[in-house]
């Protein structure tokens, strides 16, 4: 194909020097130079060379040709744009140390230090003193856990831990094997007593999801003891064996289709959990609670969500109902305290299967540290302001300065330098950034500079596959991934779609990837370990990051069964070396309580046991209060004037009442919907107010009021506003719709000032902080109303400037909020409102509107899919349950964000990715098919 802008040329017999000159192509750079983008990237890497050169080397020009043009060379693989800079060894450094640091090479094999079951009997799950079934053994083993370390044993033999009678607190290093021990006692008792259910609490979305894959697969075809359940209704038949054990996750935004009560393993966030441990109690179902594990125990410093996993904790403990609880952490100073608190034995773990060996990265030269006080000394010698009185600590390698203006920057030069070295010799490196543009940034870097022929066809063929599945994406990707995947290079940070990240994290995972830049926020989320990880300075935005975070992300170094050594290193300018070596040498903060009085637990955690009938006097009360880490960690007096002041504002509140018996406390209308919809006392009444209104004056005949309802009432992660694109929604708005944002608050002439002055929003004060609220709400409100009016979200990402990740992570928000707010409606007696509120609902999860709710219930059918199915004919579940797979990708292929002129293998791989989703597409609307049928025939 002729290119871009020219007129094809047709030869007939021998080519004429015309001919040649045509098709000639002259690499002649203007004056000012080329800038080189990101589509250039992709016309290169992508597309296969048409043979212009080849069609030249078939037809032999004449013999008589007055001017000949000299022979082009064969073409060669395209060097890198960039390169990377030589890390050599130091002269004066240990020769085989030199040798070993000089390159990054596959280590000999080493004998184990760690014993097997050979030499230790017990360290195979098989042993008759675990009492594991079989099938779970094998289930662990098909997993890759064939043994478990000395430490692990020692701890599930702990008197009364196997048999649920021991709580149990314990930490032990990233990569140590800790969550085993957390899965053996929890399955171990579920399988042995079918009538317990069993909790596992994790902090995040993306470990529930990643807990839950890891979980169903170990449980996969392993049955409880079938003898001891007790008696009860027979399941329906649609439903699985219940001698199976079932796993579910809850997140906020989650529509399982199973609840608490159905499933035997419930994988919860912190707020979930809380909220199914409230459900249980005042059903008076808490019996039914075996084990209850917290992983991630340290949240409960997290000063906005770590008090609600003490408030879970401590109720658990006041009923003294049996229920074991097992807390484990990375990162927990203070176990000894919190195995106080919890009646708990405390075990410490300092083993870590792969050995670490750090690094200290200055001004392009390499120090070992094999210790944080050795880190501290040699950052301290580097920062001296007299050479003469400190020496100076010898460097173990150097890395060679670079003559390019984009690794100028020492630290940058040595992050591409480090990265590409480890890409080259086979090996994962993780690399962290402060921010998403410099993970984008770096990533493109080190793409550039990764030679291009260290990549076999294999490992070349599946970078295509992921580039195919990328482009498959409805909601977009992210271009720089043209550039970035073909070098084996991937970026993962919270502005890139959910399915993004996924992909990427599983492409380096399996090794598809060898470099991956991600923002801080990875190390406390899905787990990818990497044989070196590079840290491009230790802050996260401006600030430092703090100690925790800085371990969980040098902890991700070594990979058990891949790696026989982890690497760390540190990379810093001058001015935050001795900052950085403080970190290091810090003491991890010790685990307290969040209830204290500036962080207001103390008044959810009141009211939650008077409304869930836990306490209803002084004295229960108390008794509540003497269970909670608070008690154990302030002193006694002031934790009682804590509480009364707590009954005091609630009372004021109208939240909760004395009843006509003197002492005792129940709770009202309003503190129970505030209770059920998992709301803090403060936000409930405020969102009791704000509904009131709306019940005085709803908006009827329009949709912005009850967006505005679903946007969450703590905005802090919503992000900033454009007041310009702000001003452009209010003047395009409708009449219905001006209205229901005045009736809020929003003032057209305030947003008109705020762009015409440039001024920022003052939150201040606290009216301040409420007109805040009320604007960033506001601002949310729009996008959600283009996401259920099927706007594709990477429209809605250029339309309001905010990442295509953020509109996502905004809508799984307000996925959890609005069915909170449903609840309270119900609670309140507010049916009708609470009814309009579960339609707009459905519309969300959808991302359409009405007419397509029946169709959305189908996978991958959601917004601009669904629409694009229903222009095109399949106007039904039914229609597409008997659709052709293959006719339905070129309808597919009209709901891409971008048209794509792919070459024949991209394009074949872009439409095979398609072809797999449209089976998925088949198969589950015929499933929704049948279940629609078995309802209609159970109602007849």
């Amino acid at each position: 194909m002729a290119p871009t802008g020219q007129r094809p040329t047709v030869t007939y017999g021998q080519p004429t020097t015309l001919d040649v000159a045509r098709n000639q192509k002259y690499n002649v750079l203007p004056v000012a130079g080329t800038k080189r983008g990101c589509d250039d990237l992709e016309i290169l890497v992508a597309p296969p060379v048409q043979p212009i050169q080849q069609s030249l080397s078939i037809r032999q020009l004449p013999a008589q040709t007055t001017s000949p043009l000299p022979p082009r060379p064969r073409e060669s693989p395209l060097p890198p744009r960039l390169q990377a800079s030589r890390i050599i060894p130091v002269e004066a450094a240990n020769h085989s140390q030199a040798n070993a640091a000089s390159r990054l090479v596959p280590l000999p094999p080493k004998i184990s230090s760690t014993p097997g079951p050979s030499q230790n009997p017990l360290l195979t799950l098989r042993h008759p003193r675990y009492g594991l079934p079989s099938k779970l053994i094998d289930n662990l083993e098909s997993l890759g856990v064939r043994s478990i370390y000395p430490w692990q044993s020692s701890c599930l033999l702990g008197k009364g831990l196997l048999e649920g009678e021991q709580n149990l607190v314990y930490t032990a290093p990233t990569g140590g094997g800790k969550s085993l021990v957390a899965d053996i006692l929890l399955l171990k008792r579920i399988i042995e007593t079918p009538g317990k259910k069993s909790i596992l609490v994790l902090p995040y979305v993306a470990l529930v999801q990643e807990k839950l894959k890891w979980l169903r697969a170990l449980v996969d075809g392993v049955t409880k003891n079938v003898e001891d359940i007790p008696d009860g209704q027979p399941n329906p038949t649609w439903r699985r064996s219940s001698t199976l054990i079932r796993v579910a996750g809850f997140f906020g935004g989650s529509k399982s289709s199973m609840n608490w009560s159905d499933c035997d393993v419930a994988v919860c966030t912190i707020e979930k959990a809380n909220s199914i441990v409230n459900t249980a109690i005042e059903e008076g179902k808490y019996g039914e609670l075996g084990v209850v594990v917290l992983d991630e125990l340290h949240m409960l410093n997290d000063e906005h969500r770590g008090y609600l996993m003490e408030l879970l904790a401590t109720k658990l403990m006041s009923l003294d109902t049996g229920v074991q609880i097992v807390g484990m952490s990375a990162t927990l100073p203070n176990p000894q305290l919190l195995a106080k608190w919890l009646n708990a034995k405390f075990y410490i773990a300092k083993y870590r299967p792969i050995p670490i060996e750090e690094h200290l990265v200055y001004e392009n030269e390499v120090y070992p540290t094999a210790n944080a006080k050795e880190f501290f000394r040699t950052a301290s010698q580097l920062t001296a302001k007299s050479v003469t009185s400190t020496p100076r600590p010898k460097a173990r390698r150097t890395i060679s300065k670079s003559d390019h203006h984009d690794l100028a920057n020492p630290m940058t030069n040595a992050v591409v330098a480090l990265s590409v070295e480890t890409a080259v010799a086979g090996h994962g490196a993780l690399v962290f950034c402060n921010s998403r543009m410099g993970a984008e940034r770096t990533a493109c870097l080190i793409s550039d500079a990764i030679p291009v022929d260290t990549c076999d066809p294999q490992t070349h063929d599946r970078r295509q596959d992921l580039l195919a599945s990328l482009r498959a994406l409805p909601g977009g990707f992210e271009s720089s991934f043209l550039k970035t995947v073909p070098c084996g290079v991937g970026f993962h940070h919270a502005g890139l779609t959910i399915e993004e990240r996924d992909l990427v994290a599983e492409a380096y995972d399996v090794g598809v990837l060898k470099v991956m830049v991600a923002t801080c926020s990875l190390a406390a989320g899905i787990n990818l370990p990497a044989r070196r990880v590079i840290l491009n300075g230790a802050r996260m935005g401006r600030d430092l990051v703090g100690p925790a975070m800085l371990r969980q992300m040098r902890g991700r170094a070594g990979r058990k069964g891949k790696d026989e050594i982890g690497e760390t290193y540190l990379c810093c300018h001058q001015s935050d070396l001795e900052a950085v070596a403080e970190l290091l040498e810090a003491e991890m903060p010790p685990v307290i309580s969040c209830l204290t009085p500036e962080k207001r637990g103390i008044k959810r955690a009141v009211l939650e046991v008077v409304a869930i009938r836990m306490a209803s006097s002084r004295v229960a009360l108390d008794q509540y209060v003497h269970s909670s880490l608070l008690w154990h960690t302030t002193d006694h007096a002031v934790v009682e004037e804590m509480v009364e002041l707590s009954i005091r504002d609630l009372l004021e509140s109208e939240l909760i009442q004395t009843t006509e018996d003197e002492g005792c406390l129940e709770p009202t209308k309003l503190g129970l919907a505030v209770v059920a919809s998992g709301l803090s006392p403060e936000d409930g009444v405020f969102v009791h107010s704000e509904l009131r209104r709306a019940l005085e004056s709803f908006v009827m005949d329009g949709d912005m009021h009850i967006f505005y309802l679903f946007t969450p009432v703590q905005t802090a992660g919503l992000g900033e506003i454009s007041w310009l694109k702000f001003r452009d929604q209010l003047e395009n708005l409708d009449e219905s719709g001006m209205r229901a944002l005045r009736l809020v608050g929003v003032n057209p002439a305030f947003v008109n000032r705020l762009v015409n002055s440039g001024a920022e929003l003052k939150e201040n004060t606290p009216d301040e902080i409420r007109l805040a609220r009320i604007y960033r709400r506001a601002y949310s409100a729009f996008q959600l109303r283009d996401l259920c009016n099927e706007f594709p979200v990477h429209e809605i990402s250029v339309k309001y400037s905010v990442p295509r990740g953020q509109i996502q992570t905004l809508a799984q928000t307000c996925h959890g909020f609005a069915a909170g707010m449903i609840k309270f409606c119900e609670r309140m007696g507010w049916g009708m409102l609470g009814a309009v509120l579960e339609h707009m609902l459905d519309r969300l999860r959808a991302g359409a509107r009405a007419d397509l709710l029946e169709m959305a219930q189908v996978a991958f059918v959601k917004s601009r899919m669904a629409r694009i199915f229903w222009e095109n004919g399949f106007k039904s579940v039914r229609a597409l349950s008997e659709a052709d797979p293959q006719a339905l990708v070129p309808v597919m292929m009209q709901a891409q964000t971008r048209k794509m002129k792919l070459p024949g293998e991209a394009a074949a791989k872009f439409k095979a990715k398609l072809l797999a989703r449209a089976e998925i597409i088949v198969s589950s609307a015929s499933r929704v098919w049948e279940r629609q049928q078995m309802v209609r025939w159970e109602e007849e």
